[in-house]
């Protein structure tokens, strides 16, 4: 129970009457806490997406494609479970003490790692990492909602979600390159040693809840009395219970299902599928894949203007819109000519934009903006889990896919994806019609309200 209260957030202390200084202590803790959650859950990444571009030199030392996928599971099946059950956490908790613990579990783990050869020490320890990567995205979703206003929120949770890209483009890039150069296992340890330093770094960066500093809250500062006003007026579990009854949240988590397969699918399996599909080396489909993110980063960060000024903050358009556009590029990327590299990287890139827009929407934004700011985690931790059930589900149907497809020649194996391109394309197709009901959301709660 004690060590329960260490991570419960601070008690509310006297309001700061200096107006100089409030604003001084609110841009000071947004710049700096929005920073290091980028890096440092950028890292987290890192720690997560290793398994992705080293499977083929683990697979020549001996492992098999299920096995490979087992593994993989064994880290999505965690993060499912410990972001539902963070996110509800973190509405009460101080994220500066949760996120960086996160990392630097899945730091440790991944050092450990680097020394192992065992499939049986690979799927406890990467069930570890799992364990400590849920404790990153719903709290730092949940720092956001307490620094930023209602009416800022898409925007800057639009530039958070870059970090997803910094990590995913330092893997694709970083460690493809550490591998040719040091051996597989280096890239375990060598991003290991680097993330202990940096989960240092962020808990000194990071901020409790601004009532704990003697700050108004972020919906107060910013004028917005109606939202303020309300919010105070519930309490963390009334809304944390709203949430949960709130049927559109589950539309959402649902369609975060369809996201997480063919997410994770392109992550996780998107390196081998060039190698073995399109003949690629190791380097030239890590640099590859590594367009998704960079272009993923863009998406996120323009997501919420794209959102607001072209759409008109109807949100939901914006996600069925850009996932017309995930499907254009899924489709381009699996079949495009293996000869032909550019187009390869063409779709690659429109998919990875439409995937940015959509992990901010479909991700949590869509849900979060249906709950109050007390139940960001609770509504977060609902979609996560949903969200990694389908990371889970694509790692066994993938590795299944690709075991059942396997052709040996003259002693030599290869591997047919046709079946595993039909499962991605039509991932993306359901997805984005699930999605259809949340366009009647917004008029429902104005009726509500009207009433």
């Amino acid at each position: 129970m004690s060590i329960f209260k260490w991570f419960l957030s601070g008690d509310e202390k006297p309001r700061i009457k200096d107006e100089s200084k409030v604003k001084h202590m609110f841009k000071r803790a947004r710049v700096q806490g929005l920073t290091a959650m980028i890096i440092g859950y950028g890292m987290y990444y890192v720690m997560r997406l290793t398994l992705g571009v080293v499977k083929q030199p683990m697979i020549r030392e001996g492992f098999t494609p299920m096995q490979l996928g087992s593994i993989g599971a064994a880290m999505t099946i965690a993060i499912a479970f410990g972001k539902c059950i963070n996110g509800f956490l973190a509405d009460r908790c101080n994220i500066k003490k949760i996120v960086p613990i996160g990392l630097l579990g899945a730091a440790v783990a991944n050092l450990i790692l680097g020394f192992s050869h065992s499939y049986w020490v690979f799927l406890v320890l990467w069930f570890i990492n799992g364990c400590f990567q849920s404790m990153g995205s719903a709290p730092c979703i949940v720092s956001i909602s307490q620094w930023f206003s209602k009416s800022k929120l898409a925007t800057y949770y639009g530039v958070f979600s870059i970090a997803h890209y910094v990590g995913e483009v330092a893997t694709f890039v970083g460690t493809s390159m550490l591998v040719v150069a040091f051996g597989w296992h280096s890239a375990f340890y060598v991003p290991g040693v680097v993330c202990i330093f940096l989960a240092v770094m962020m808990h000194r960066s990071m901020y409790d809840r601004p009532q704990a500093y003697g700050l108004p809250s972020a919906n107060e500062f910013e004028g917005e009395a109606v939202i303020a006003k309300k919010e105070k007026n519930i309490s963390t579990k009334e809304a944390q219970w709203e949430a949960i009854k709130n049927p559109y949240v589950w539309i959402v988590a649902v369609s975060a299902i369809c996201l997480g397969i063919v997410r994770y699918s392109i992550d996780s399996w998107g390196v081998l599928f060039l190698q073995e599909q399109k003949g690629y080396s190791l380097v030239m489909a890590g640099s590859i894949i590594a367009i998704s993110p960079i272009m993923g980063g863009l998406g996120s960060l323009l997501s919420g203007v794209i959102s607001d000024k072209v759409f008109k903050s109807r949100h939901a358009v914006t996600t069925i819109v850009f996932g017309l556009v995930m499907l254009i590029g899924i489709i381009g990327f699996c079949y495009a000519p293996a000869g032909s590299r550019i187009l390869n990287m063409i779709f690659l890139a429109i998919f990875g934009f439409g995937l940015g827009v959509n992990l901010c929407f479909i991700g949590g934004m869509l849900a979060v903006d249906f709950c109050s700011q007390k139940a960001t985690g609770a509504a977060m931790g609902i979609v996560g889990l949903l969200a990694y059930c389908g990371a889970t589900l694509q790692e066994f149907v993938n590795a299944k896919l690709m075991s059942i497809s396997k052709i040996v020649v003259n002693g030599t194996v290869t591997y047919n994806f046709n079946y595993i391109m039909l499962f991605w394309v039509i991932s993306v197709i359901i997805m984005t019609l699930v999605i259809v009901p949340t366009l009647w959301a917004k008029k429902v709660k104005k009726e509500a309200v009207s009433m």
